[in-house]
């Protein structure tokens, strides 16, 4: 009868049920341990898998340079040929948003010669090959290189997936 309520009887299967219960505690004292212990691999594990991408990324970009000479914006929009606007592609990446002035004074100091008319010029070819987008400001146009083009050059150096 003792059995059908889930207590034991006799002062053996007491005993038992004490022990099951102090193992079952131990065992979950074990968990919390093993848990704990194991938390500073997993952290270590996580920077191993992102030193190994990033260590990937680097050799992409190594084998880029092997492979053209160099590695550079310009990579991504082949159609564009003219080196003043491939030039003025790479001011871009890394000056952000410029006018036309402000690009001509760039491309001056980098080729030393520019004139706003060819910084012109060269912006429409680079925005018929979507490789640049027009800001329109209120007074003054200013230019950027194209969102698209960004998230290319992050994809070709691995730093996007």
């Amino acid at each position: 009868m003792a059995e059908e309520k889930g207590t034991p009887e006799t002062p053996k299967e007491k005993e038992q049920a004490e022990e099951i219960k102090r193992l079952s505690s131990k065992i979950d004292n074990l968990e919390a341990m093993i848990s704990e212990m194991s938390q500073p691999y997993q952290e270590t594990r996580n920077l191993m898998d992102k030193f190994q991408e990033m260590a990937s990324g680097y050799l992409k970009i190594i084998g880029l340079y092997q492979q053209h000479g160099k590695v550079s914006p310009e990579m991504l929009v082949p159609t564009v040929k003219d080196p003043i606007a491939q030039d003025i592609l790479v001011i871009l990446f890394e000056k952000k948003e410029l006018n036309v002035s402000q690009i001509a004074e760039n491309l001056r100091e980098k080729r030393g010669t520019a004139s706003r008319k060819t910084v012109r010029d060269k912006l429409k070819e680079l925005e018929e090959a979507d490789a640049i987008e027009v800001i329109d400001d209120k007074k003054v146009k200013k230019y950027k290189v194209s969102d698209e083009l960004v998230e290319k050059w992050l994809k070709l150096l691995g730093v996007m997936k």
